[in-house]
């Protein structure tokens, strides 16, 4: 069962806090300006193709809110599991000086968080927690349905600021150059340049997130996290089939479409199979 963070909701770190309200002030406003202005530019009202990309956009935005919401909630620390003292010592367990207890495979310590972490990814600035074991699934997909939307959205806002602009000037580079610059100036305060602004945005989310999509498609595929791909650490390649497994759970079909559903994790984030252990106890799981 999973368990919510109850406390401290809010990021720690300045950084982490800008980063946290961008991206939470940017998703609903950028729903917003696709429904209210693009489609309405580009499609006619009504029609099959407007209805289409409403349900489209739903789907979307739906799917990034709620991994976005699983991501920063859940709660994949340490700290509400009882260790026992005994483990110390046995092959990949150790003790955190900073937590002053025994950690299990796979959970390190995290600074900004100020606690140990099941299977701990990376510190994500735009939730201001850490990735780990059980919000791991929500990451990748709040990852996926987000390059899926900046995509949308850079193809449109393309089309929609091509229509309204039509040309390419000096001042119009400028206008792309520095966008937010401009509107806060009051240089250009028109509907075009705040297309021009959305534009921009999407255009970095674009190539951000295309980036790290690729990147932790293929930390998982070869079961695999960022920590431990610094440290040369590959006894969890378990096979690219169950490696996705044990970020998605046994449900995987329909946690990738739908944020909500239950789907369970194969381990509890404290004992883990190798690909010794694997071997043996594989053939009879399946």
């Amino acid at each position: 069962m999973l368990r919510l963070r109850k406390s401290k909701l809010l990021p720690q770190q300045v950084s982490d806090l800008g980063a946290f309200i961008f991206v939470t002030l940017m998703i609903p406003v950028t729903y917003i300006w696709e429904v209210a202005v693009v489609s309405q530019s580009l499609f006619p009202k009504d029609s099959i193709s407007w209805y289409f990309h409403m349900l489209f956009g739903l789907v979307v935005v739906i799917n990034i809110t709620g991994n976005f919401l699983g991501l920063w909630l859940v709660d994949t620390s340490t700290r509400h599991i009882m260790i026992p003292s005994a483990q110390l010592g046995k092959e990949r367990w150790h003790y955190c000086a900073v937590c002053e207890a025994v950690s299990p495979p796979r959970a390190w310590h995290c600074a900004v968080c100020g606690v140990c972490v099941l299977k701990r990814e990376h510190h994500c600035m735009f939730a201001g927690y850490c990735v780990g074991h059980f919000n791991h699934r929500y990451f990748i997909l709040f990852l996926a349905w987000m390059w899926v939307g900046v995509l949308y959205c850079t193809y449109f806002n393309s089309l929609y600021v091509w229509t309204e602009f039509g040309f390419v000037s000096p001042m119009a580079l400028l206008k792309f150059v520095f966008p937010l610059l401009i509107i806060m100036s009051g240089m250009d305060i028109s509907w075009t340049q705040v297309a021009i602004f959305f534009w921009s945005v999407h255009v970095a989310a674009l190539l951000l997130t295309s980036v790290l999509l690729v990147y932790h498609v293929r930390l998982i595929h070869k079961g695999n996290t960022t920590f431990e791909a610094n440290r040369k650490i590959s006894n969890y390649d378990l096979g690219w089939r169950q490696n996705w497994i044990e970020v998605l759970g046994n449900r995987w079909y329909i946690a990738i479409v739908s944020p909500f559903v239950k789907s369970k994790l194969p381990h509890n984030g404290v004992e883990w199979d190798t690909q010794e252990t694997w071997k043996l106890e594989a053939p009879k799981n399946r």
